[in-house]
């Protein structure tokens, strides 16, 4: 998923080459001055060697703001990209895939925030060993061989160790997978787990404790892997060292006045080498990171169709009509997977439905579909007599605001009304009863906790602000008070009826099933019952008949 363009590579190796050349310079003048060489002891090889210093700084400073400015690029336009994609993906796949690999993708984006850094000293590293060994060969073709021969064995016992490393960081990710869930689970649950000692004992002795255990265990074992490593590559150096030192001289392989040169250069190329073994690690990561994050995004692709990004013209409608929409959740077992349908009704303007049923019967995968966020499997979504693409649900979501039962207050204002000095805002805020709860017009004031009922309360609210000619209510009324549920249904309802609001509200009181124009019931995913409203004792024989 995370590439580098050509052109940034070209950039890098424009800037590596020159830096790498001028930072082998002040070896070679050390090594020069060091061994005597009367073309290096002049009295202004000072100045060229203060040059190559200031040079190779100032170099680094502006390239490091460039890097700096690529890196929080990659990052940052990546995190847009994965928002994006989740905002894009149907409902039903993130149902199927879970919300917390949302929250694991954008930690192994964070990793990616060391990559130009890795691969410029990757490079610059590189560059700097090959200069050097050919250096090396300059001097002695034999000794430079051997230790050439050294080094890459050293490199190979490092590198076949690192290899087995990428199951084990994998292995660690899914650890903090399912640590994620539990999270989830105690901030979505924290009520239900503080009533119950046994279920909180339960969370923390068979899941979070065995999972923080395991994980640490293999978190410590990786990196006392890497440190047992990075220690190789270290002494492994020392080595090579005492065979230049020792060895190399006294087979007449090498002469003593080189033994100096060869020793400086070992030392210098120490950091590169180093460099070039540590990042290993960071390889590591990122190539874990990259897999996991090209998962996510396969998992949670969106094909064109999907995308919905026509702007609709519907500001209005006559009718909306279900004509033998089906539709099922995946699953391998056919059998035992639920169907809805098929489903014939229409829903004419001005009509106030009442969608009833039991736990299971198909109601909220019926309200689902009728918002566009489920696409039938079988049949056809007409509007107006026009036959709806249900590929794209941009018309029908254009004429429906909707309150879900599990609804949610935002943190920011994300619509195109504004709450500050609207006169609708303040009116609908009296009308809620919310006028002594929320004071005053500042979108502070309500981005903000509120209990159940009063934030059911401020969602319709932002919905009418929305002057959609559809609402729908999920169970609205269910966890109001039976004042304000006597009042939404006898005041609220026939009042958003008379302004020519259409209707659908998912509910159970059939206290007042009678003020509503038609009352459709599921059962089974299937409408079994179609009826019009007579008078309360007739519907509460014949709606539960």
């Amino acid at each position: 998923m995370l590439k580098i363009k050509k052109r940034e590579i070209i950039y890098l190796l424009l800037y590596a080459v020159p830096n790498t050349l001028l930072t082998f310079a002040i070896v070679y003048i050390i090594n020069n001055v060091m061994a005597g060489n009367d073309a290096f002891l002049s009295s202004y090889m000072w100045i060229v060697f203060t040059a190559v210093l200031v040079y190779t700084y100032l170099l680094n400073i502006i390239f490091q703001k460039k890097l700096n400015k690529f890196s929080f690029n990659l990052l940052y336009e990546n995190e847009k990209k994965v928002f994006k994609q989740i905002l894009s993906v149907p409902l039903l796949r993130l149902e199927q895939f879970g919300s917390q690999r949302f929250y694991t993708v954008v930690e192994d984006l964070r990793t990616f925030s060391l990559l130009p850094y890795t691969v410029t000293h990757t490079i610059n590293s590189i560059l700097m060993l090959v200069l050097c060994l050919i250096y090396m060969f300059t001097l002695s073709l034999v000794s430079a061989l051997i230790v050439l021969t050294l080094i890459v064995l050293v490199a190979l016992c490092y590198f076949f160790v690192m290899n087995t490393m990428s199951k084990k960081v994998n292995q660690l990710r899914e650890y903090n997978d399912g640590y994620y869930k539990s999270v989830d689970d105690v901030i979505r649950g924290f009520k239900e787990l503080k009533i119950s000692f046994l279920r909180r004992e339960n969370l923390m002795n068979k899941f979070i404790i065995p999972n923080r255990d395991a994980a640490m265990n293999l978190d410590f074992n990786i990196n006392y892997v890497f440190l047992s490593i990075n220690l190789i590559s270290q002494y492994g150096l020392y080595f090579v060292v005492s065979v230049i030192l020792f060895v190399l001289p006294a087979f007449e392989l090498l002469s003593r006045e080189d033994v100096i040169a060869y020793v400086v250069i070992i030392l210098f190329i120490s950091g590169p080498i180093n460099n070039i073994i540590n990042l290993q690690q960071l390889y590591t990561r990122f190539f874990v990171a990259n897999s996991r994050i090209s998962k996510f995004m396969k998992d949670f692709e969106v094909t064109e169709e999907e995308i919905n990004t026509e702007k609709s013209e519907l500001k209005d409608f006559e009718s909306i009509d279900f004509s033998n929409v089906e539709f099922s959740y995946p699953s391998k077992d056919e059998d035992a997977s639920f169907k809805l349908g098929p489903v014939n009704l229409m829903v004419q303007k001005g009509e106030t439905l009442f969608i009833v049923g039991g736990n299971g019967s198909g109601k909220s995968t019926f309200i689902n579909l009728l918002t566009g966020l489920y696409k039938p499997a079988e049949g056809e979504i007409i509007i107006n007599a026009e036959k709806h693409n249900s590929e794209n649900p941009a018309d029908i979501q254009d004429l429906i605001s909707a309150v879900f039962t599990d609804n949610h207050l935002f943190s920011k204002n994300y619509d195109n009304y504004i709450l500050e000095q609207n006169e609708d805002y303040v009116g609908l805020l009296k009308m809620m009863e919310m006028g002594e709860v929320v004071l005053d017009d500042k979108e502070e004031s309500v981005r903000r906790k509120f209990s159940k009922g009063q934030s059911k309360r401020m969602s319709l609210i932002f919905n009418l602000l929305e002057k959609k000619p559809v609402l729908i209510l999920d169970e609205w009324a269910a966890d109001q008070d039976p004042h304000f549920r006597k009042y939404f249904y006898e005041y609220l309802l026939p009042k958003f009826k008379e302004e020519g609001k259409t209707i659908i509200a998912v509910t159970h009181d059939d206290a007042y099933f009678h003020l509503a124009d038609r009352i459709i019931k599921f059962d089974y995913g299937n409408i079994v019952k179609e009826i019009k409203t007579t008078t309360k004792e007739e519907l509460t024989e014949n709606i539960w008949a």
